[in-house]
């Protein structure tokens, strides 16, 4: 009988996504959840923009939830010296969003370009980061958030004054490249590239990402002389390919450091740093104490549950934070690239659709009353929250556990409303938790 039902639900879940299977064929590439290509620009699937809007929302009616018009800056606004840390990939970062408005008692609320931690922010009134990168896999979040460490590779003595050679490495011995050693993503920071060595801020200089940016920069000139694409490649010789951290050589991994001499009097001119000592991205130094919001593995990084989980934890046990909560992925049953075998339903709830998939029971018997299901979620209020009705084709999605199209700009990331929505979400288990009224 069980493998009956899944044969069901793989048809209908391979007939919904129909559409979004030729395109990827047409392209001939397997498309991860997070690449940003000009297929997302050209060919993106956007959600059923011929929904009506039938209710008025109450959600964030209040006028509090949202900053004034007299407000004058936002640390005027913020209700809480602590922030809210919200780590994750591009379901976090808002890859999608869209324009957007809702209907409220104090008439329509533009939620155009809303994120989740956007909506949390505005929600809670604590000062909340967006540390989503978009294409990153569980273990690369896990390392910004300081969970997975880095190391030193040799001993050193770094100066304010210049770089010196060293490469990282995790705890394995395997080398290790990061795209900005800050970690901070699309956040504002005034040093990028800064970890801490031994309580120290320290200066990287990524030369990898420096050899990528110079031979763009070198074609794009060489585009505009006139030069065909054939002859530049010739030119500059092998491609270096932004992101492509899979097919790094050895020496794409050596890195300067110095002494950042730019902070304040109590930054020292040298220090000994020896091998195996532990570099800290700034942060996930600067965010230990904030509450913690994660949501990661959609991309890979794992090769099981056990081991994403351990990645979760250790980003908990480097806080040593008690408030947290734990983001399920976002992907209908049997679409997750990281997940193959996410279509297998547990038993847990008899409710057609709403079963919980063998990925999110796993994070639900690890992190308990912590884990927020999002995919159930969106399919129980994510159109009511925004005021949406359901049409015939939305009540036929979620029979299979399928979040509707109007919430979605693409197979797989939301537009406003859908990221409104799950920060909605959020923001009620936070409340259910006690993190905020």
């Amino acid at each position: 009988m069980k493998l009956r039902k899944l044969a069901i639900v793989g048809a209908v879940a391979l007939a919904l996504m129909g559409t979004v299977t030729s395109v990827v064929l047409v392209h001939g590439n397997s498309i991860t959840k997070d690449k940003k290509s000009d297929y997302a620009e050209t060919e993106r699937l956007r959600g059923d923009r011929t929904h009506d809007i039938v209710e008025v929302s109450e959600s964030i009616a209040d006028d509090d939830s949202f900053m004034g018009e007299n407000v004058t800056g936002k640390n005027d606004y913020y209700k809480s010296g602590r922030g809210i840390a919200c780590w994750g990939d591009s379901m976090t970062e808002g890859t999608g969003s869209d324009e957007g408005y809702l209907l409220t008692d104090i008439g329509r609320v533009d939620i155009s370009y809303y994120t989740s931690p956007h909506t949390i922010e505005r929600l809670t009134g604590y000062r909340t980061y967006n540390f989503g990168v978009a294409g990153e896999k569980s273990d690369e979040i896990s390392r910004r958030a300081g969970g997975l460490g880095m190391y030193t590779d040799r001993d050193l003595y770094i100066t304010k004054y210049q770089y010196t050679d060293v490469a990282l490495v995790d705890e394995n011995g395997e080398l290790v490249h990061m795209y900005d050693y800050s970690g901070y993503g699309i956040e504002y920071n005034e040093y990028p590239d800064t970890v801490y060595i031994d309580g120290i801020l320290c200066q990287i200089e990524n030369r990898y990402e420096d050899r990528v940016s110079k031979q763009q920069q070198d074609i794009e000139e060489a585009e505009e002389e006139g030069e065909n694409w054939f002859d530049i490649l010739q030119d500059f010789g092998e491609e270096l390919i932004p992101g492509d951290y899979e097919n790094l050589k050895p020496e794409d991994y050596v890195v300067g450091i110095r002494i950042c001499d730019n902070v304040d009097e109590n930054q020292p001119d040298g220090l000994y740093v020896s091998q195996g000592s532990q570099v800290m991205p700034k942060a996930s130094e600067d965010h230990k104490n904030d509450i913690l919001i994660i949501e990661m593995g959609s991309n890979g990084g794992w090769d099981d549950y056990d081991e994403l989980i351990a990645q979760y934890q250790s980003i908990i046990d480097y806080t040593g934070c008690e408030d947290y909560i734990i983001v399920g992925d976002t992907d209908n049953p049997g679409s997750s690239i990281a997940d193959e075998g996410r279509i297998n339903m547990d038993k847990s709830d008899d409710s057609s659709g709403k079963n919980y998939t063998e990925w999110e029971s796993a994070l639900r018997d690890a992190f308990g009353e912590h884990f927020f299901n999002t995919r159930i979620y969106m399919l129980d209020y994510g159109l009511s929250d925004c005021g949406l009705r359901a049409s015939a084709l939305d009540k036929m999605y979620g029979a299979f556990g399928c979040i509707s199209g109007k919430l979605r700009s693409d197979w797989t990331h939301f537009n406003a409303y859908g990221y409104y929505a799950k920060g909605l979400g959020i923001y009620k288990k936070g409340v259910e938790l006690g993190y905020w009224e």
